[in-house]
């Protein structure tokens, strides 16, 4: 059994931690002293041992977060196979679906085959040939005002000179509300009014269509421009935000864009709008109140 130290020499060893030694850099052609530096063992066990901890600390943030936890082995193992059961769940849970909607068009078809009609899928327990229960409904004064506040905001004069097959009128937003700072004016090049607007205000489209440019320009920013009915263009620049891109299909009166003052030829929030029939530049001003 190994002899335990005894007293004295404890004391005997912790006096030689306490002793202090001199580090000394002498230049060895003139024995200069360059540098001194009184050490003792105990100083620098403690002090390797503090540098050894904050190595470590440092080691283990960089590891926790960092990228470089990304090159542990076997780490980004763990990740992509986490991804990947996350995947399966998502592709399970969207076959499942797909499943049940086979079956029931598959139900609903031998039913038609059969002569009967298809079940509605109702929920268990309910009556599918329940009278449904008349709904008592007073519209309140405050919806009737907000009605006709949104109306007399959205809505604008019926064109006579736009008509769509089988309708009398074409009926048209404007696409914001502001205040006109810059005319149509053709014999100058300016093909469209500039209608000043509060920041982040949204830009709607002047009737349903399709996006046939959202880009962005030096000169004029975020632009997006749509097609409508009888060759009727509309063009919105100067946009902070697109909302929309190249070929999405958007309603009368959508939001499509956010006002703002991106290009060369912006001084401030406003949008610059055209409005082009079969090639020619109209003047909006005919055809919406923009107060």
């Amino acid at each position: 059994m190994a002899k335990q130290p005894s007293k004295k020499e404890k004391e005997k060893l912790y006096r030689r931690l306490k002793n202090h030694y001199k580090l000394v850099i002498l230049n060895i052609d003139t024995f200069e002293e360059r540098f001194a530096m009184l050490l003792t063992p105990l100083n620098v066990i403690v002090s390797v041992g503090i540098m050894l901890i904050v190595m470590i600390t440092i080691i283990f943030a960089l590891l926790a977060w960092t990228p470089l936890r990304y090159y542990l082995p076997g780490y980004a193992e763990e990740i992509k196979v986490k991804r990947m059961a996350l995947s399966a769940a998502l592709k399970a849970d969207s076959m499942e679906v797909a499943l049940r909607q086979r079956e029931q068009y598959i139900q609903n078809f031998q039913a038609l085959m059969d002569g009967r009609v298809p079940d509605d899928n109702t929920e268990a327990g309910g009556d599918p040939m329940a009278e449904p229960q008349e709904v008592n409904y007073t519209r309140s004064l405050e919806d009737s005002l907000l009605r006709m506040e949104i109306e007399r905001e959205e809505l604008v004069n019926l064109s006579p000179e736009f008509k769509r097959e089988g309708s009398a009128n074409y009926l048209l937003f404007p696409p914001v509300k502001g205040s006109v700072t810059s005319k149509f004016d053709a014999q100058r090049e300016h093909f469209g009014i500039d209608i000043a607007a509060p920041k982040d205000a949204s830009i709607k489209a002047i009737d349903e269509g399709t996006v046939i440019v959202a880009s962005y320009t030096a000169e004029t920013g975020y632009i997006i421009q749509m097609q409508h009915d009888n060759d009727l263009i509309s063009v919105y620049k100067h946009n902070s935000v697109l909302l929309k891109k190249q070929g999405d299909k958007v309603r009368a009166g959508e939001a499509i864009a956010i006002i703002g003052e991106t290009g060369e030829y912006s001084s401030g929030p406003h949008l610059h709008f055209e409005l082009w029939s079969k090639g020619v530049a109209l003047n909006p001003e005919s055809y919406f109140s923009f107060d």
